[in-house]
């Protein structure tokens, strides 16, 4: 028990401080004039295509192929289309291995497949305009191959779509969707990463989006925890040069030490993070731009396992927080910081032994509430309370609730919020 205690008392000396620093993606530079040189002991394949309606496809098998592929000038009447392949088995010789492709699509309505099989390949794919596609798969169920790749999906417009599937093993994978239109109709984007026993190396998923009403999905698997984990996802929706507000963003993982951070700039948006495993972490940070401006924002974090940690970070009025936690030295954290005009709610539900559940709220109207089921939790909640740099205001009108209870007592155990799990598919 001392140990809980002690461990309650340091985060609150330190004041629950904590950052993120999303990972910023470099927009993709395309070769303009690739050259046969560029892929030393390989095929090549250049395609330059003007006008609309044009088809480009290119299968090639083999280790070190290129493919360049370049096509400007369509409507959403007669769309342009790339389908690019290149594969081969790692095993028994050497196949599916250091092939390249670069495909870059200028107008409105293209799309774009591209699959690669094997170990360490590379897909850089750059569209401009609007209501474009595109789909990149890295890996296949049989064989199950795939160790290594790289994908890169850069889209300028909005109504964009970009899906990225890679299987098997420490694969990396990033979207970067730029809608700079206010209030225009917002990019979707999809990242699936599935590991196999196999080496079951950590995956990496970053994802960024640029304006208003953007939808980003990130899926990690690793399976059990005894199969892998140490994935990394990152959704960043928004900065100080375009807001956004309307902003979807869901991470689902499962494995061990899997972490996902979710930033979203503004008002109106939802985080939702799942995590199945041990040693996770998941962060949200909402209205990083806003202050005591805007709200209405909601997260919901789920966690199944032990030596979890889920925090959230939110700034504003009328939003909410709802964390549950199922296991043993699990830790949760909410800093609701403003709320000057309405106040903010959150819900901490931990289900286990030597639980720490962390509440600050600023301001006034709030609402805090925390259920904890097992021996040696801990709840600590703080309202109307002047966080570093910034004052709290003085009403009060605040309303908190924590209730414990032994599992040694026949009591009705809380019931699994659904919402805190929610599914969403395009």
């Amino acid at each position: 028990m001392k140990r809980v205690i002690l461990s309650a008392a340091a985060l609150a000396i330190g004041g629950f401080a904590f950052a993120q620093t999303p990972q910023t993606i470099t927009p993709i530079v395309q070769q303009t004039s690739p050259t046969a040189a560029a892929t030393v002991g390989g095929n090549y394949s250049n395609i330059d295509q003007k006008g609309i309606g044009s088809d480009a496809k290119v299968q090639q098998q083999g280790t070190a192929n290129a493919s360049f592929i370049e096509q400007t000038g369509t409507d959403v009447a007669n769309r342009n289309s790339v389908d690019v392949l290149q594969w081969g088995n790692v095993q028994p010789s050497i196949s599916g291995h250091l092939n390249y492709s670069d495909i870059k699509q200028d107008g409105a309505g293209n799309n774009f497949m591209a699959t690669q099989q094997g170990d360490e390949n590379e897909i850089l794919g750059l569209q401009n305009g609007l209501d474009n596609a595109a789909l990149v798969q890295q890996g296949a169920n049989t064989p199950q191959q795939a160790q290594n790749n790289l994908a890169k999906v850069d889209q300028d417009g909005k109504d964009n779509y970009a899906e990225v599937q890679q299987r098997y093993d420490d694969n990396e994978a990033s979207i970067l969707q730029r809608n700079d239109a206010v209030a225009g109709v917002g990019n979707r984007s999809y990242q699936d990463q599935r590991s196999n026993p196999n080496q079951s190396a950590g995956q990496v998923a970053i994802g960024e989006q640029w304006g208003d009403n953007n939808e980003a999905v990130q899926i990690q698997d690793s399976g059990s925890p005894a199969l892998g984990g140490g994935n990394h996802a990152e959704i960043q929706q928004g900065d100080a040069t375009t807001e956004a507000t309307g902003a979807f963003a869901q991470q689902v993982q499962s494995g061990a030490t899997n972490e996902a951070y979710a930033t979203q700039y503004l008002s109106s948006d939802e985080s939702y993070q799942e995590q199945l495993g041990t040693d996770n972490k998941a962060v949200v940070d909402q209205n990083t731009g806003g202050i005591s401006s805007g709200g209405n924002n909601l997260v919901e974090q789920f966690q199944d396992g032990d030596r979890n940690e889920a925090r959230s970070d939110q700034n504003g009025n009328g939003n909410t927080v709802n964390q549950e936690q199922y296991g043993q030295d699990n830790f949760s954290s909410v800093k609701q910081r403003y709320g000057q005009d309405a106040g903010n709610m959150a819900t901490s539900i931990q289900d286990g032994s030597l639980n720490n559940s962390v509440i600050n709220q600023q301001s006034h109207g709030n609402m805090s509430m925390v259920d904890q089921t097992g021996d040696g939790q801990t709840s600590l909640i703080n309202q109307n309370n002047p966080t570093t740099g910034a004052a709290a205001a003085a009403g009060g009108y605040n309303n908190a609730t924590v209730i414990q209870r032994n599992a040694n007592v026949a009591l009705t155990p809380q019931t699994r919020r659904i919402a805190a799990s929610k599914r969403h598919t395009f």
